[in-house]
């Protein structure tokens, strides 16, 4: 009895790289990780876990990123209130 090879189960190159880049730049994994669901459910690959990760860090760290944007900006304006605008 001989066994037939199986084709091992592709991982979505999309998912994985969304996981990658979630962690360097959020806003490009939460794109890729929704972009790398939509393409597993059509082609039925594997990754949804890495997609679903890479979505859910993106989507963190980009509202980090925005609380973190807003705050700098708020002592950034705070800081620069003290001084004259004009020179004496």
């Amino acid at each position: 009895m001989t066994v037939a090879p199986v084709a091992p189960i592709r991982t979505n190159t999309l998912a994985l790289v969304g996981f990658i880049a979630s962690f360097m730049i959020p806003i490009a994994g939460l794109v890729l990780g929704i972009l790398a669901i939509r393409q597993i459910e059509q082609t039925h690959e594997s990754g949804r876990g890495l997609a679903r990760a890479a979505t859910i860090i993106g989507l963190l760290g980009t509202v980090f990123q925005g609380l973190f944007f807003i705050v700098w900006l708020i002592l950034f304006g705070q800081a620069f209130s003290h001084f004259p605008l004009t020179a004496s």
